[in-house]
């Protein structure tokens, strides 16, 4: 079991890794919103609940981000991203379990609020900086393929933010 989840993680570090070469914003949350179930398979797999309540709350975010410029949405952006970010939030609490608990917490929100975000640099740089908080909880958690995930994450995303915004410039 614990070979299988670890397998489900690399599925979902490469969809993961995918989603920031993306040229558009669609394309982007797309994939990450596909990444994100298949980690929460595998934080399931692995009794890692927070991990997978958190991603689904990180799911139900960016599939509502995706939706932003759709006419009810659009009108409260402010309110649903509170909202959302409020509701992590409190369900990191209410899973509290030690200080590791808390890094998914951060990692989703920094996540998922870039999707909020029209312009696909900041997306980049705010999403860059919510992987080492990941980076953490999978390691406290043993999912060390999603461990090897988040730092080839993090250079991903440094090479998408080299070949789109500072080689442009």
């Amino acid at each position: 079991m614990n070979l299988m989840a670890q397998g489900v993680g690399l599925l979902a570090v490469i969809s993961f890794l995918l989603s920031y070469q993306q040229k558009s914003r669609k394309n982007i949350i797309i994939l990450n919103a596909t990444s994100r179930v298949l980690y929460i398979i595998q934080y399931i797999m692995l009794g890692a609940f927070e991990g997978a309540v958190l991603d689904v709350m990180g799911t139900i975010s960016s599939i509502t981000a995706q939706n932003k410029n759709k006419s009810f949405i659009g009108k409260h952006v402010k309110i649903f991203v509170i909202i959302i970010n409020l509701a992590i939030f409190i369900t990191g609490l209410f899973l509290y379990e030690n200080i590791f608990s808390l890094f998914p917490v951060i990692g989703v929100i920094l996540h998922t609020s870039a999707f909020w975000i029209n312009e696909e640099k900041t997306i980049r740089k705010v999403s860059f900086l919510g992987s080492p908080f990941w980076l953490v909880y999978n390691l406290a958690s043993c999912a060390y393929g999603s461990a090897i995930g988040d730092i080839l994450t993090m250079i991903s995303i440094g090479v998408a933010i080299y070949r789109y915004d500072i080689k442009r410039l």
